[in-house]
């Protein structure tokens, strides 16, 4: 399954699909791998086991806004939301975990961040692929940069 069923029309114009693939693994995708699969040149393989926290909705919606417009953020919006991927949306388990972290770390880490690690604990998510070294600090979950994550 694709991210979306069409190919990905980039800035640049050209076509390109991100290929999801059937995984063992339960994933959380932060903001910065949407990032990079549509404001760069990199494409990699995910499974379509993951986990999308509303707040990475959010963040991402504001990014492709601020870099490619209103019209291509509401496309790349729908593309996500329409993908397969689970949408985690905040509810009051999430918030009280968000809440622990926030606390344990020294409030440290942003809020954001909190939510998306107490998204991927609250869904026993094994990892979070993030570039973000705020969530690479917690110790609660295990993190990888999208370019080292291999999924067959």
């Amino acid at each position: 399954m694709l991210i979306s069923r069409s190919a990905i029309r980039t800035l640049k114009g050209e076509e390109r699909r991100l290929p999801l693939r059937d995984a063992k693994m339960l994933m959380t995708l932060d903001t910065t791998f949407f990032a990079q699969h549509y404001f760069s040149r990199e494409e990699e393989a995910l499974s379509k086991k993951g986990i999308v926290p509303t707040i990475v909705l959010s963040e991402f919606h504001a990014l492709a806004h601020k870099r490619a417009g209103k019209d291509i953020a509401e496309k790349h919006f729908k593309e996500i939301t329409e993908s397969g991927l689970s949408i985690a949306e905040l509810n009051t388990e999430l918030s009280k975990q968000a809440s622990i972290l926030r606390r344990r770390y020294e409030e440290q880490i942003p809020w954001a961040d909190c939510i998306i690690a107490a998204t991927a604990l609250t869904n026993k998510a094994e990892l979070i692929i993030t570039k973000d070294p705020h969530l690479e600090q917690t110790r609660e979950i295990k993190t990888k940069k999208l370019n080292e994550t291999r999924i067959q």
